[in-house]
């Protein structure tokens, strides 16, 4: 008899603690998925040579580059020039589509101009011109006093940073 009352307590109490825990538990099905944006910056005419001729008295040569995002999101960017040789008698100067000069910062062979421009998806932006300018007494030191042309090779990199 205490056996059949056990038993009749312990599947009771199953019964009890099965409608419990049914209450705190759930089910739930569902799926995720994400998609990467596209990221695609183009820039046109980023490296060459550049040509001075000093002895017909030039001292600065220029190029010019535009970038074009074909992204799926906004981005900014920096210029950097690195230059094939050493080249301590060149300065260079970058100006913006709004014609004010950008500062850059010289290590070594290469200059970087940070943070030169922003562009919303899809936008190309106006060219940039790059000035080299000789600085003529420290040319005419390393070629012997002589007023010569001189080439000046160099890449140019657009440095992209997406910002939004």
């Amino acid at each position: 008899r205490i056996a059949m009352i056990l038993l009749c307590m312990t599947l009771f109490s199953t019964s009890m603690l099965s409608g419990l825990y049914a209450k705190y538990t759930a089910k739930n099905n569902g799926e995720d998925s994400a998609r990467v944006a596209k990221f695609d910056v183009e820039a046109a005419g980023l490296s060459g040579d550049v040509t001075v001729d000093a002895s017909a008295g030039q001292t600065n040569g220029e190029y010019q580059f535009t970038v074009t995002n074909k992204s799926e999101v906004a981005v900014s960017y920096d210029l950097v020039i690195t230059f094939t040789e050493d080249v301590p008698f060149c300065n260079v100067a970058l100006a913006n589509p709004a014609g004010t000069d950008v500062l850059g910062i010289k290590d070594g062979n290469t200059i970087t101009f940070s943070k030169i421009g922003s562009l919303a998806p899809g936008a190309k932006g106006d060219p940039y011109t790059v000035t080299f300018i000789l600085d003529l007494d420290k040319f005419t030191e390393k070629v012997s006093g002589e007023s010569v042309s001189k080439t000046v090779s160099f890449a140019a990199t657009i440095r992209c940073t997406q910002i939004d």
